[in-house]
């Protein structure tokens, strides 16, 4: 979640050469990292990966993985 700048670079590449994940046609991946988390990146992931910009997320923190980490361990 919080490494997406830098794990979404190669993500395509990695899953074309996988014979188990594939992509749907038509179907965009758009990284993007949690509020909490994009404030200890460079000042230049804000504007790319900050839900704020991303169209369609609303005000959300991205971290729901966290907030259900305790009661699913």
């Amino acid at each position: 979640y919080d490494i997406n700048c830098q794990y979404n670079k190669y993500l395509k590449d990695r899953i074309a050469s996988s014979m188990y994940l594939s992509i749907p046609i038509g179907m965009d991946i758009i990284p993007g990292i949690g509020l909490w988390h994009i404030h200890g990146h460079q000042d230049s992931c804000f504007v790319r990966y900050a839900s704020n910009f991303i169209h369609g997320t609303s005000r959300i923190d991205g971290e729901i993985m966290e907030t259900l980490w305790a009661p699913l361990n």
